[in-house]
């Protein structure tokens, strides 16, 4: 089933130690993906440095190698300070003819090769159209400029 795949501006709220950012989030099937992990992670888009925007989004298109042990890819970063120390919910990406997939999702970080999949179990796999990925894709890089 070739599942939807949309942008949307999002807030997270600041105060009591946490930073306020407005970012975008992916939809899939008309479900912010950030509303279904229980965790405090964020996508860069939106809000962090443009160069590493620019880079995830290459690693997105898998026009540039993964950034994290095993073949995964960041998706979700610290809301404070993008550090990949503080850990990061990652997925693997395979191409198939005419498709994306997102899978496996995880945390981890960038010193432990560890992925933890606790609480990930029921998210995806997603399988996206490709032509439309990638069309996104473009529309992230104009939102955020």
């Amino acid at each position: 089933m070739i599942s939807t795949l949309d942008l949307a501006w999002m807030f997270r709220s600041g105060g009591g130690g946490r930073t306020e950012r407005h970012f975008i989030d992916f939809v899939i099937d008309g479900v912010p993906l950030s509303s279904r992990f229980n965790v405090d992670f964020i996508s860069p888009f939106g809000w962090f440095d443009t160069d590493e925007q620019e880079a995830s989004i290459a690693r997105l298109l898998r026009k540039s190698p993964p950034n994290m042990a095993h073949g995964r890819t960041t998706l979700y970063i610290c809301p404070e300070c993008g550090d990949l120390g503080c850990g990061a919910v990652t997925l693997l990406i395979e191409r198939d003819p005419g498709v994306i997939i997102w899978k496996n999702f995880g945390i981890q970080n960038n010193y432990d090769e560890a992925v933890h999949t606790e609480g990930f179990e029921n998210i995806g796999p997603f399988t996206f159209d490709g032509r439309q990925y990638h069309e996104l894709f473009e529309q992230v890089r104009r939102l955020q400029q």
